[in-house]
């Protein structure tokens, strides 16, 4: 397995959900709410939650890498 280098972003393509990925057990997930972003920090402590992070990782399903300006407006 290679050494992931982190962060990582997605985003969930189709919906308004933006992940910056920490590590392979914590990510933030940045949502659109009333106009504002907002940030919820997850830990993934169950083996469900970790493989969330795993696919993402990997875009499978419908995750799919961020573009640098999505990053900049929804992570800096």
């Amino acid at each position: 397995m290679n050494p992931q280098t982190f962060p990582i972003y997605r985003k969930l393509d189709g919906f308004s959900r933006f992940y910056k990925i920490e590590s392979a057990d914590l990510f933030i997930e940045a949502t659109i709410a009333q106009g504002e972003i907002r940030h919820q920090p997850i830990q993934a402590i169950q083996y469900p939650e970790k493989l969330r992070i795993q696919d993402m990782i990997s875009c499978s399903f419908s995750y799919v890498p961020m573009n640098e300006e999505e990053i900049t407006k929804y992570f800096s």
